[in-house]
């Protein structure tokens, strides 16, 4: 007897996916499901296209600031850069498995390291409570690097460097992190590049969403890339 009921319970169970199936397989049900994916669909698009927008219009920001603007997001750029760069250098067992990628990892590690202490602001740097310890001796290695590499301190230098660091993560691999640190560097580069030409970039960046008033064009930076 309870195995006849086990059977009809399982009939039962089977009967409702019976209907569940029937069901999907009823026009209107297909239309319904098709109606809500696309809701979805155009739903997410519109909030990546609106985070797109507060991206570029934070980024335009920055850019009509001119070289000292630039050298902010260059600097975010070196500590992001550093700590990709880091990570990477975790995975000792890489050295024999991708010896080549735990070598770009460490290039990369030493070039995040550079942009970091060639785009600090030493006044703010000195206002930090911690940081400003590290004070002295990024003021030192910036005049290490303005004697002996005086290329990094114009425009263009900084945008070949950037240019260059770029072109060595985003041929690693596609849409990671290393590719990501890559569009970001080339970006830094070409912005630099642009700006040691007398163009600014911001003047060609049109932001939709309300209106962007955005900060003054500075003749002389206080950043880094001069």
């Amino acid at each position: 007897g309870g195995y006849g009921g086990g059977g009809s319970a399982g009939a039962g169970g089977g009967g409702g996916f019976g209907m569940a199936g029937s069901a999907m397989d009823h026009p209107m049900v297909q239309q319904h499901v098709k109606e809500a994916a696309m809701q979805q669909a155009q739903h997410g698009f519109s909030v990546a296209r609106e985070s797109a927008v507060v991206a570029v219009s934070e980024l335009r920001k920055y850019v009509q600031e001119g070289p000292a603007g630039v050298s902010i997001l260059c600097f975010v750029g070196g500590i992001v850069t550093t700590v990709i760069g880091a990570l990477g250098l975790l995975n000792i067992m890489s050295v024999v498995t991708s010896p080549f990628q735990y070598v770009l990892n460490a290039y990369l590690t030493m070039f995040g390291i550079i942009t970091f202490l060639l785009e600090a602001d030493m006044e703010a740097l000195r206002g930090m409570r911690v940081l400003g310890r590290l004070a002295p001796f990024v003021e030192r290695y910036q005049g290490d690097v303005f004697n002996r590499a005086k290329i990094l301190t114009e425009l263009r230098g900084r945008g070949f460097y950037y240019v260059f660091v770029g072109s060595l993560a985003i041929t690693q691999c596609f849409f990671c992190l290393l590719f990501l640190v890559g569009v970001w560097n080339l970006l830094m580069g070409s912005l630099c590049l642009l700006m040691s030409f007398g163009i600014n970039p911001a003047e060609h960046m049109h932001v939709q969403r309300g209106q962007d008033h955005g900060a003054p064009l500075y003749d002389q930076p206080h950043g880094g890339c001069v």
